[in-house]
């Protein structure tokens, strides 16, 4: 979907395509050839109580009762089964690709208005819950709806006076199945958050063993385990008989129902309206009604139940196509990169209640080398966002101008992430600059088998890998947090050296807490007590 979908069409649960409209069909295929397979047996039973058969005759019909016997099974695996369920893991699949695309393309005030448990809903639970919930309507439900068409189709071919009775089984059929299956859905939603808190704490016992042990620890957390087991295996229980009641309802139902056309074909085959091969076919017929009707209701119910992840993406999906509001700052001067003027603000909230971090003016101008220096927790990492795009822009009372190239710049920022691979995967997509590599001496990095564990990558390393993927990168801004930061004593003489060789052709701002760059800056700024001024 495009960043401009509206939310009204963002996710739509009901979107037939013509591969869609032939698996409906599919779905529907084994039912019709059941009918089939009950006419067969219609005409075989007239044939033999006419003694019209000849034993060759019979033995065909049993051998063409057979085959459609076996077709319907073939096609209830293959097309009523296989396929939609294959269909049905590609949407999930798509769908989730979408909500991770949307969550890329959230502007940041719109990502930090959810936390992360949220957003990995929407993209794992929601968005394959949506894929099963438009296949299940598009496919399933309209396949479902075609095979009990054709089955009343079927029964007025025997004799409409079928009809009537055919309708009141369904719905007898409709109502001892949804009702369950609403609740077992209910209880499965319900039973989610008590599942991903059990998921949860396996989770934090796998991974904090060690803490656990060094503290003496191990009742504690073997307690909070436990406790939450028992939540959800409770909350388990109730939805498993919730489930076996919509199973088990409409079966102890279907013999009654199945003794009441039985007894309707046996009254038509008595005053001579239909043979009593045809009314072996209608009570075959009437036991095929259940299956379709059952597993409508069910799928229609887990759709209701599953609203909410419906909700959830589209809500994902408005977000997603919000402006991030740093269109309305662009640079208007050609020889403009970036100018901030005002106070910045790390909360939303203002005066007393909010939390200001400095006042001030910034500006860098094409090829520039620019340093901010300051203590910790003073904003300067703020600031970087802030040209980058990457905060909100009313965390700025006052003005700014950015342009294009500082929204687009190359970026050194923490953490600094790893991905399980090579150092090639850890480029993200773009090759190593072979100078940058050589400044920073990667070591055996080229050759190691990288993972996101401590014990593999020391502080050093992954200062390197970050590094060496922001000045690897073609974009003529560079903004970098800390460049230095864990780095030998070497690495950061090459490094600056580096960095001043790049003045004119790139333009690079620089976090510092040295003056290892001072000689080459071009502008120096410093955050001291609440002020973002310039020094030199």
């Amino acid at each position: 979907m495009t960043k401009g979908t509206s939310r009204g069409k963002a996710y739509p649960l009901f979107a037939p395509t013509p591969r869609r409209v032939a698996l409906a069909l599919g779905v529907a295929s084994g039912t019709v050839l059941s009918a089939g397979a009950a006419y067969v047996l219609g005409g075989l039973v007239d044939g033999i109580a006419s003694g019209a058969l000849a034993p060759g005759e019979t033995v065909a019909r049993l051998a063409a009762y057979l085959a459609v016997t076996l077709a319907a099974a073939l096609a209830k695996f293959l097309l009523d089964d296989w396929l939609p369920m294959r269909e049905n893991l590609w949407a999930e699949l798509d769908a989730s690709k979408d909500a991770v695309d949307k969550v890329l393309a959230l502007s940041q005030r719109a990502f930090e208005r959810h936390d992360a448990g949220h957003l990995l809903t929407a993209v794992n639970e929601a968005a394959f819950g949506y894929g099963s919930m438009l296949v299940y309507l598009t496919v399933n439900v309209v396949g479902c709806l075609i095979a009990s068409v054709a089955l009343l189709a079927c029964a007025a071919a025997i004799d409409v006076v079928l009809v009537p009775v055919f309708l009141v089984g369904f719905a007898l059929y409709f109502v001892v199945n949804w009702a369950p299956a609403r609740e077992a859905s209910r209880l499965l939603v319900e039973m989610v958050p008590a599942r991903d808190a059990w998921k949860e704490e396996i989770r934090r016992v796998v991974e904090e063993k060690r803490a656990a042990n060094a503290s003496g620890a191990e009742g504690f957390y073997a307690e909070r385990f436990a406790g939450c087991a028992r939540e959800y295996q409770a909350r388990r229980c109730r939805q498993g008989v919730a489930d076996c009641v919509q199973t088990a309802l409409p079966t102890a139902i279907s013999p009654a129902l199945q003794v009441v056309v039985l007894a309707v074909c046996a009254a038509l085959w008595s005053t001579g309206a239909v043979t009593l091969g045809a009314a072996v076919a209608a009570w075959q017929l009437f036991s095929l009604v259940q299956a379709p009707m059952a597993e409508c209701c069910s799928l229609v119910s887990f759709c209701v139940a599953m609203r909410g992840n419906l909700d959830l993406l589209r809500e994902l999906a408005a977000e997603a196509a919000e402006p991030s509001g740093f269109e309305a700052l662009a640079a208007g001067e050609k020889d403009l990169v970036a100018r901030v003027d005002g106070t910045l603000w790390a909360t939303p909230e203002r005066g007393e209640d909010g939390k200001r971090l400095w006042a001030g003016s910034f500006d860098v101008r094409p090829g520039e080398l620019v340093v901010v220096r300051g203590a910790n927790g003073t904003g300067k990492s703020r600031l970087l966002d802030f040209l980058r795009g990457l905060s909100d822009p009313a965390d700025l009372d006052g003005e700014a101008q950015l342009s294009s190239q500082a929204l687009g710049a190359a970026y050194l920022t923490y953490p600094v992430p790893v991905v399980p691979g090579t150092l090639g995967d850890n480029l993200l997509g773009q090759a190593a600059g072979p100078e940058v590599a050589r400044v920073l001496d990667l070591g055996d990095l080229p050759e190691r088998a990288i993972t996101d564990q401590p014990l593999n990558l020391s502080l050093g390393e992954r200062q390197k890998l970050g590094l060496l993927r922001a000045l690897s990168r073609p974009e003529p801004v560079v903004l970098l947090d800390e460049p230095l930061a864990n780095l030998d004593e070497g690495a950061r003489s090459r490094l600056c050296s580096y960095l001043a060789g790049l003045r004119g052709s790139r333009t690079m701002v620089a976090i510092m807490h040295s003056d290892d760059l001072d000689a080459a800056a071009d502008r120096i700024y410093e955050v001291r007590d609440g002020r973002l001024e310039r020094v030199r």
